[in-house]
């Protein structure tokens, strides 16, 4: 297994894990979370696109080495965005993969502080560089999925720009690795009173209750010593999801979980808040919506896009996926 960490100016995590760990260092991680992923089948034809920016290409070179590998009558078109060229993430392995499907795959490299002979490849990757794309080109109609990582405001801008160039939502797949501030405390939270909930999870129960000073159920149970799983507090990574027995919540926003799990219950503890009395949110329930990423076979169940921002997490502000690492290191850090 290879995992790319983007080292960050002054970041405490991703410094110490470029300049300090060591072979041989142990580091204690969570189990991989999310959903956005693809998984290629063997007969399948398909023309895909990917779009990232700095260190939104990591789960991209997965997805496009292991389509192109094991589709091989599938292409894929990648735009990827950075400052400069010296500071393109994986760009070795990028042209080892073009060098490998010439005719397979197709990188567009944009350059926010380069000057380039072509403006379309000259700046940010926005909305008004990705209409011009669309118009010059790459034709957005003429892909099958599209995959989306990299900056909120390049994500929202893709988003907008695939959906009006005919792309259907449910085709479009994103991961968020970053979140700017919302809360999901409802505006009269303050003149509410403590409503009480019930939380199972290892095989018991326990009653808390969410008041005015909670932004979420999550937060209330955490303040009263449950211990809950969660991670970004964002509702990206979906790690504090649960499924709704009894009740009724209001969930602010929803950045990982699937229309089907939706549609079965599951909410995010991080972003829910209850409506009345009664609530009953259980942490052991785990279906089969929970299985592998897209595949052919679950092409309506994709990714919510909302046009709200979701809120920043508090764990970390670099460019990595939003989940604790305990670190237990030979060196005794």
């Amino acid at each position: 297994m290879q995992i790319g960490i983007k080292a960050i100016h002054q970041g405490r995590f991703s410094s110490f894990i470029n300049q300090n760990l060591q072979v041989g260092d142990e580091l204690e991680v969570m189990l991989p979370q999310g959903r956005f992923g693809y998984q290629p089948q063997a007969q399948t034809q398909g023309n895909y696109l990917a779009i990232a920016a700095g260190s939104g290409i990591t789960p991209m070179l997965s997805i496009i080495k292991a389509t192109l590998q094991l589709e091989p009558n599938s292409q894929f078109t990648l735009i990827y965005g950075n400052r400069t060229s010296r500071s393109v993430m994986f760009k070795e392995a990028l042209s080892d993969l073009k060098n490998r499907y010439p005719q397979r795959f197709q990188p567009l490299y944009l350059f926010s502080q380069e000057n380039l002979d072509s403006p379309l490849l000259s700046g940010r990757i926005d909305r008004d560089h990705l209409t011009a794309l669309g118009n010059t080109l790459v034709d957005f109609n003429e892909f099958d999925h599209a995959f989306i990582c990299g900056p909120e405001s390049m994500m929202d801008d893709a988003h907008t720009v695939l959906e009006l160039a005919g792309m259907p939502a449910e085709r479009i797949h994103s991961e968020r690795f970053n979140t700017s501030g919302i809360v999901a405390r409802p505006a009269n939270a303050a003149s509410r009173n403590a409503t009480q909930v019930e939380i199972r999870l290892d095989g018991r129960s326990l009653k808390i209750d969410v008041g005015s000073e909670d932004d979420s159920i999550l937060d209330a149970a955490l303040r009263q010593g449950a211990d809950l799983p969660y991670a970004c507090k964002g509702g990206v990574c979906a790690t504090c999801k649960c499924k709704l027995k009894a009740g009724e919540v209001d969930m602010a926003i929803n950045y990982s979980l699937e229309p089907d799990q939706l549609a079965a219950g599951y909410v995010l503890s991080c972003q829910s808040w209850p409506r009345g009395e009664g609530v009953v949110l259980d942490f052991d329930v785990l279906g089969a919506d929970d299985g592998n990423p897209l595949d052919p076979a679950r092409t309506a169940a994709t990714r919510g896009h909302t046009d709200a921002a979701p809120p920043r997490c508090p764990q970390c502000v670099e460019h990595c996926l939003p989940v604790p690492v305990g670190l237990s290191t030979g060196t005794g850090r």
